[in-house]
């Protein structure tokens, strides 16, 4: 008979399903949920979160000042809702799609108290299970298209 599976003989499908479920909880409780102080239980100290036109963040309280001022202040019912989740060993990878109504300051522009919807994909390495680097590619230009916050040259 097998011993039990610890952290440390836990089979890689068992470690991967514990990564997603590291992820996932992010996803429901933080930026579905608004709870930024499960922040301290889900990423590791020393976190790197990359957001390309949205910044660089290392460290949780630099990271959690990030998500009040513009997940949280600037859209009101915040939306991430998962399309794909892929994964293997320390990564999980998520396909989604981000919303909400822009009801304050977001990337040095007032409200428009517009509905935005957008594309997003999202890299997550997770050390110790804990979230040690996020790195993000959304299609922030679509988003301020729908928020009317830029336009395009007209063709004339």
């Amino acid at each position: 008979m097998a011993p039990p599976e610890s952290e440390n003989t836990m089979s890689p499908a068992a470690s991967t399903e514990a990564n997603i479920a590291v992820v996932r909880r992010f996803v429901d409780e933080v930026v579905n949920g608004g709870d930024l102080d499960t922040i301290d239980e889900l990423w590791a100290d020393d976190m790197i979160w990359r957001g390309g036109s949205l910044g660089e963040h290392h460290g949780i309280d630099a990271y959690k000042n990030f998500m009040a001022a513009n997940a949280v202040g600037a859209f009101t019912g915040m939306r991430l809702d998962v399309i794909q989740v892929v994964a293997q060993g320390d990564t999980v990878v998520l396909l989604f799609t981000n919303s909400g109504t822009h009801t304050g300051a977001f990337m040095g522009t007032a409200p428009t108290g517009r509905h935005a919807r957008w594309l997003g994909t999202a890299v997550y390495r997770i050390k110790d299970h804990k979230i040690a680097e996020a790195t993000f590619a959304e299609d922030i230009l679509g988003m301020l298209f729908q928020l009317g916050i830029t336009t395009l040259p007209s063709a004339a």
